[in-house]
């Protein structure tokens, strides 16, 4: 299985947190995982909040934080780009998205289309988001 994975859906694989063994159960069965570039930036803002706010040590940050570096070189990376930025344009307006989110579904849209008919799971925690994957086409996480 292909599977795409937003920010929020990375950042579960780390923590003890509601659905993060769903999010785990797909990363394990995906034999492909891609995320945009932009995740990078996300998922390490992500673990350093779950610091500020309490919800681990500072030592267990790091040490989340090295387990991420150490898979980021094993997932496909969607290049952000100017045709993908014209995309998540259209996708904003299209299904009342945030500017990242727009960002997230472009990049699976285009996975889909170098890859033709092959089924893609779109792995995110947003109902919104996944609402609008679904009405893209991606299979996605049923409401939580």
């Amino acid at each position: 299985m292909i599977a795409y994975f937003d920010s929020s859906s990375i950042v579960k694989w780390f923590f003890d947190e509601p659905f993060a063994e769903l999010a785990r159960d797909i990363k394990n069965k995906a034999n492909t995982a891609v995320t945009s570039l932009l995740a990078f930036p996300e998922v390490l803002s992500a673990i350093n909040r779950a610091c500020k706010e309490g919800r681990c040590l500072k030592s267990e940050m790091e040490l989340v934080r090295k387990q991420f570096l150490r898979i980021w070189p094993d997932f496909r990376w969607i290049k952000v780009n100017e045709e993908l930025m014209q995309q998540a344009d259209e996708l904003i307006f299209k299904h009342s998205l945030r500017g990242f989110d727009a960002v997230h579904l472009a990049s699976a849209l285009l996975l889909k289309q170098q890859g033709g008919a092959i089924d893609i799971f779109f792995s995110c925690f947003d109902n919104n988001l996944n609402r609008a994957a679904r009405k893209e086409g991606f299979l996605t996480h049923q409401a939580f």
